[in-house]
């Protein structure tokens, strides 16, 4: 069986990194005019004029990150200014680091015939290699018909069909509670936000269809590969936005459908496909470097140790900081009523045999918290939306709770 599933896995592994390397060349292929006009159009429209602005009420929580949008169209804008090598190093026009809608702005003011500049001949031009910018090169294909906002629109109906989809199969494959959970644990963390924006969008496109498909197989089925395509993918679209969503709440869906009655079975299924997700993450990122310093000459593997330890240094001092952090940018009222309900529920009318599912939801509930301890740093640094992370355990909490209570004897009980 493990033959057989390495052997899957490696199969998918190539198929993966083919079509990565065919999404880079459909976006180069896509003509300069067409990205310029529709991007010049949303500009025009007032979009992407803003690092940071409020998408519905002026708080923190419910911020747009422009910022990273405007740096995926700016690489998009400038992919064929260095030939085929600009798909490995994705170069973008930067006057200042700290404002990318800005920066996007000076390069739409240089007069088209300069699209054929290369690095060299621009001081302004600088590189993002370390990723493979998956994001950037659907942008730039779909950027061929459709303006940057008319992009987000597309995003929102996609990502909202998915979501639709999601709760109803969960609803009829794992039980009513989850069905309710996962958008409610979603809206916790403000996931309309995600929807606008082609940052956030991926990991909760990627979340929903790792669900949705494990939601059609057999329980007992081995989803190891479904993992290992997730993480994979996760590699390829996230800029680290909070990737551990995309193992999270998979793994708390994993746990519905499942309902682990035996310890070796529910431990060793979480292991399994935490591991098979850690691979397929890994292996992507180590793939692009690789790719990038071959085919280009640069050295990949030190821009991202450096980067790694830049962000690393002095890491364990922001632990603190990025669990306060992010933990206050919740809505605790909304989440500890409906905890505080469902604990009362599962003190008056409490299931028996829960004792391994519920410690599986209790293992995944950790997740984020582990991310936090891994990436302090970025995450106390952009804890305005690494707080997202926490959806992970909002939802596994209240599923933990939800399981404990035998809902037939509640029925029972209203009846009487």
């Amino acid at each position: 069986m493990i033959k057989h599933n390495l052997i899957q896995a490696t199969k998918a592994f190539v198929l993966l990194v083919a079509f990565y390397l065919m999404a880079g060349l459909a976006a180069y292929l896509v003509p300069d005019w067409r990205v310029r006009s529709n991007v010049q159009k949303t500009v025009d429209r007032g979009d992407l004029c803003e690092d940071y602005p409020q998408a519905i009420l002026p708080r923190e929580r419910f911020r747009m990150d422009n910022f990273t949008d405007a740096l995926i169209v700016n690489q998009a804008l400038m992919l064929r200014t260095e030939g085929l090598r600009g798909i490995m190093m994705l170069p973008r026009h930067q006057v200042d680091p700290n404002d990318q809608c800005g920066n996007l702005a000076a390069l739409l003011a240089i007069a088209p015939h300069k699209g054929g500049r290369t690095a060299t001949e621009d001081e302004h031009t600088t590189h993002y290699a370390r990723y493979w910018h998956g994001s950037t090169f659907i942008t730039r294909i779909l950027l061929a018909a459709l303006t940057f906002t008319d992009i987000r629109y597309a995003l929102y109906i996609l990502t909202s069909l998915l979501l639709l989809w999601c709760c109803l199969r969960l609803w009829r494959t794992a039980g009513r509670a989850v069905g309710v959970v996962l958008p409610f644990s979603l809206l916790m963390v403000n996931v309309y936000v995600m929807q606008f924006s082609m940052q956030f969008a991926p990991v909760l496109v990627i979340t929903l269809g790792t669900i949705i498909w494990m939601t059609y197989r057999q329980r007992g089925a081995d989803h190891g590969l479904a993992f290992f395509v997730a993480g994979s993918l996760t590699a390829f679209l996230d800029l680290i936005t909070v990737p551990s969503v995309t193992i999270g709440l998979p793994l708390v869906a994993w746990i519905a459908i499942e309902r682990p009655t035996e310890w070796k079975k529910g431990l060793g299924g979480l292991v399994s496909l935490s591991l098979w997700w850690a691979a397929g993450y890994a292996l992507t990122w180590i793939m692009k470097w690789g790719l990038a310093t071959l085919l280009t000459g640069a050295d990949i593997f030190a821009d991202a140790y450096g980067e790694a330890a830049y962000w690393s240094n002095d890491g364990g001092n922001y632990i603190a900081m990025a669990l306060s952090a992010c933990l206050g940018r919740l809505r605790w009222i909304y989440i500890l009523v409906p905890a505080a309900v469902l604990s009362i529920l599962a003190i008056v009318r409490h299931r028996k045999g829960t004792a391994v599912t519920v410690t599986m939801y209790a293992i995944v509930m950790l997740i984020p918290f582990v991310y936090y301890l891994l990436m302090a740093r970025p995450a106390w640094h952009h804890n305005w939306f690494n707080y997202r992370a926490l959806v992970t355990a909002v939802a596994a909490l209240l599923m933990m709770l939800a399981t404990m209570v035998d809902w037939k004897r509640i029925k029972l009980f209203r009846h009487e």
